[in-house]
């Protein structure tokens, strides 16, 4: 079984045609012809070598034929190779058509060394894993005789995230976990807390589909859990708004996945299981009302029906645009959280962060009308990708 290798360039919106045949790999386009060594990679001693040794020679074919196109200096300017077949029999030629041509802005060699690696591993293997770190910090100093007044401020936010899907034949199964903390000093606004909890979150997310309809339609089954860790305080009051695991949010979703692209997906699920837990339930120090919870009691729980539009586009290297819009009603209220996520990525270390957040949440029991809510963030730090 021999992996076929695909070329893509980076450079505008053309198509190519890759030709492989058994000990060449040529790339041709209306311009230009090239051809490049494989080694002799004969269908034979392939056959004889077991599944570590294929990708560990795989992965030195692919780092030797990424050498050659910079040497060959060709036109585009960067190359990445994506397997796209698994290829059960080889014949004399194999041909491969319409490998589209991604954009960017900026040249990284090490970054196209490590696109190929992963590229080949994806198609070798039916899992994907990646996993992402993020670090922000923002500074703000103002003497106390600056004439327009105003306060010093220290502000840090903290991602960890990673996910771990399997897809084989007609089954997929996705798996997400995040983990966010974000701290800001409060300044002369709060005579009692010195530093508060901006931005506290723990979720894991797991969902089984079954395709139904090509690639694009699949029947799944969801459960989604959130909670938090640290205490966050109202404004000059020592009553909280949450602290360690209260609230704990528990989603279970049956309903139907559309995927009109490969990087949006489109949620419905006509029977959603609703649980909101509060491991605290002292009303000097917890207003459980928050969460839906009725007074006096910890645990609300019910059935509705939920969206969930998630999509992750990157245009370019170094712009990845993510958006989670989810909506859920019991018939009576309903819930609305809508995550929108621009990061312009600098190098492989460095990114600049913006986060807009609007929500709105019909089912907290309060007798005051409920509004619109919104936190927009805007940070540079570390960010580091681990695939």
């Amino acid at each position: 079984m021999l992996i076929g290798c695909c070329l893509r360039a980076v450079a505008d919106d053309t198509i190519v045609t890759v030709h492989q045949h058994a000990d060449t790999l040529r790339l041709q386009d209306t311009r230009q012809t090239v051809d490049l060594p494989m080694d002799s990679l004969l269908v034979d001693e392939f056959a004889l070598l077991d599944d570590s040794t294929l990708l560990a020679l795989v992965e030195e074919q692919s780092r030797r034929l990424a050498d050659s196109l910079y040497r060959d200096s060709l036109r585009i300017d960067s190359i990445r190779i994506e397997a796209q077949h698994m290829i059960e029999e080889i014949g004399l030629q194999t041909e491969v058509h319409d490998i589209r041509i991604e954009k960017h802005i900026f040249r990284d060699e090490e970054q196209d060394r490590q696109d190929i690696i992963r590229a080949i591993k994806q198609q070798y293997s039916p899992w994907y894993k990646e996993a992402r770190t993020l670090v922000q910090f923002t500074q703000n100093y103002i003497s106390p005789n600056w004439y327009k007044g105003g306060n010093s401020s220290l502000a840090l936010l903290s991602l960890l995230k990673g996910q771990i899907n399997y897809k084989k034949d007609k089954f997929v199964w996705e798996n997400t976990g995040e983990w966010r903390m974000g701290l800001s000093t409060t300044g002369k606004a709060d005579s009692i807390h010195k530093v508060n909890v901006t931005d506290d979150l723990f979720k894991l997310y797991s969902k089984a589909g079954y395709l139904v309809y090509k690639n694009q339609l699949l029947v799944s089954a969801s459960i989604e859990l959130q909670t938090t860790f640290l205490p966050s305080w109202k404004q000059n009051s020592t009553q909280v708004k949450s602290t360690f695991l209260t609230p704990i949010r528990y989603n279970m979703s049956l309903g139907l996945d559309y995927k009109p692209v490969d990087w949006v997906t489109i949620n419905f699920s006509p029977a959603t299981y609703k649980l909101v837990h509060a491991t605290v339930n002292d009303p000097e120090r917890v207003d459980v009302t928050a969460y839906g919870i009725d007074e006096g009691k910890k645990t609300l729980s019910e059935f509705g029906s939920s969206v969930r539009v998630e999509a992750k586009y990157k245009p370019l290297r170094e712009l990845e645009l993510y958006t989670l819009l989810y909506f859920y009603t019991n018939y009576r209220q309903v819930e609305f959280d809508w995550q929108i996520e621009a990061d312009f990525i600098i190098n492989r270390f460095l990114s600049t962060h913006l986060t807009l957040h609007p929500r709105f949440d019909s089912t907290v029991k309060s007798d005051e009308p409920q509004h619109l809510q919104f936190k927009e963030l805007l940070s540079i730090g570390f960010n580091h990708y681990f695939r």
